[in-house]
């Protein structure tokens, strides 16, 4: 049974590693926009190129600063209607600097008709967070994004690509304790969205009700 106090300190663990990431990055765009700004003080008119060169150096940091909001957890939040494709879509651009994800391929499969949901919309791109990167930690090689409704619940799967040997290894004898881990995350993030956490060999997963069950249920 996964613990939500375990749950509860491995989140703010994630939380710590995505915010180092995100900081690093803005550090990176303000060093180019002082940079250009100091090449500007002699009073000379900017070339194009240059101003160009500080627009896009701008936008990054404001997109980076964008990320960094998705981060903290509201307290205040409710289960609302939405596409599970957003919460995805949402949180691979939080973890795209992330030392595990930064230049790894991440393909998608939709398989039929992905239907709406009823959650927690910032818990649920934590979670989507949570199963890229524990699914990236399981080794080297491209990773692989499902999307499914079975009967009453739409499915996220991330899968890691490659040899079955690439997979961390794990001493005789022992249990690994990851998928133990991810679960107990999984549930704290989405236990106010009746979410549950789903075996994925070679990876992580989570599933939520559909809108229409919800509603069917009260929600």
């Amino acid at each position: 049974m996964p613990d939500p106090e375990t749950g509860a300190e491995r989140w703010l663990s994630i939380q710590d590693e995505l915010l180092r990431s995100l900081a690093h990055t803005i550090s990176n765009r303000l060093a180019t926009i002082s940079g250009m700004a100091g090449l500007l003080e002699g009073g000379e008119v900017p070339e194009a190129r240059m101003l160009d060169g500080l627009r896009q150096a701008a936008e990054r940091l404001e997109h980076a600063l964008q990320q960094l909001r998705r981060l903290p957890r509201r307290p205040d939040a409710a289960p609302e209607p939405m596409l599970l494709a957003d919460g995805l879509d949402a949180a691979l651009e939080l973890v795209a600097e992330h030392p595990l994800l930064r230049s790894r391929a991440v393909g998608r499969e939709v398989v039929g008709d992905v239907l709406p949901v009823r959650a927690e919309p910032q818990a649920v791109v934590h979670a989507a967070c949570v199963a890229l990167l524990a699914a990236a930690s399981r080794g080297p090689g491209a990773l692989v994004v499902s999307l499914e409704t079975v009967a009453d619940r739409v499915y996220l799967r991330v899968r890691r690509e490659g040899p079955a040997d690439a997979d961390l290894a794990v001493p005789e004898g022992e249990i690994d304790p990851a998928p133990l881990t991810d679960a107990g995350v999984l549930a704290w993030l989405l236990a106010a969205s009746n979410g549950h956490a789903v075996a994925v060999p070679h990876g992580c997963g989570f599933s939520l009700p559909t809108l229409a069950a919800a509603r069917r249920r009260g929600g």
